[in-house]
């Protein structure tokens, strides 16, 4: 028994969530992964949310959604859940599990403005005298008619990769930014790192796929993670920077995911109702 006790506090555990951090005795970092919530909502104002039943949504003029174009709308997605909106301007946005969009019922003045937290990839509608602006916690992107990804879920994955266009970016130090198409800023302790990417990956996860192309497995279980609403444990440490080619498409069942990636080598995956974990 106390054999088994020692080895079991020896063992490196990681629990990869997105919402709370505390410590673990190892000294390692623990994030712990809690979401309940089941139902894409919509808040318009002060009103109470509402349970959006269908993924794809318009606020143009003449649809069922058009109100006070005054009021301020809030759509949010829990994890395993995605959305597709298209606002007053024409703009498309899908927003990914776990994200949310404020944006106004009608745009006016003389810019679009809107606010995300989580994934989004904007196929923004051209306008050259109105900018279009897409703040989140941690910077600004200003844009007239242009396709990105943006990540904003923390600091520490906030991002955005440009696939047509180009955008003008702010960080909280008020220094700005220019991307062209293929290149990605990445959120670092001085600014954002400026680096030429492909942009297939996020062209196919606009389509529905779960697509990593040479990500350390940690990545790619976070991700999993969110999408299926799961509490990711690693127990094999070293598997963390195995780096994979891997795709899934977001229909498919957890079960038959981790049946996938369990054909790799190096690791093996188990699933349990509530956890995943990496041996």
């Amino acid at each position: 028994w106390l054999c088994g006790a020692v080895a079991a506090c020896l063992a490196v555990m990681f629990v990869m969530s997105y919402h709370s951090n505390i410590t673990h005795p190892s000294g390692k970092e623990v994030l712990a992964a809690i979401d309940n919530d089941s139902n894409v909502t919509m808040k318009r104002g002060d009103d109470e949310p509402l349970v959006v039943e269908e993924n794809v949504l318009a606020f143009g003029k003449g649809s069922s959604l058009h109100g006070n174009n005054n009021s301020k709308v809030v759509i949010k997605t829990p994890r395993g859940h995605e959305c597709e909106l298209t606002l007053s301007d024409g703009t498309t946005v899908w927003l990914n599990g776990e994200s949310s969009l404020e944006f106004p019922q009608s745009f006016t003045g003389k810019e679009r403005r809107v606010r995300m937290t989580g994934e989004a990839y904007f196929d923004v509608a051209k306008d050259a005298r109105h900018p279009f602006i897409v703040d989140n916690d941690f910077f600004s992107t200003r844009v007239l008619g242009t396709s990105f990804l943006m990540r904003a879920y923390s600091r520490n994955d906030a991002s955005v990769t440009l696939v047509e266009g180009s955008v003008n970016m702010q960080s909280d130090d008020s220094r700005e930014y220019r991307l062209q198409p293929g290149m990605m800023a990445q959120l670092g302790a001085n600014g954002f790192d400026i680096t030429s990417v492909d942009t297939y990956p996020v062209i196919q996860r606009r389509a529905g796929y779960l697509y990593f192309d040479n990500e350390p497995l940690l990545n790619i279980m976070v991700e999993l993670g969110r999408w299926y609403n799961k509490t990711v444990v690693f127990e094999n440490e070293a598997a963390m920077q195995i780096r994979l080619h891997f795709v899934a498409e977001r229909v498919q069942t957890i079960e038959e995911v981790v049946e996938a990636l369990n054909e790799m080598d190096g690791f093996v995956v188990e699933l349990s109702d509530a956890e995943i974990t990496v041996r």
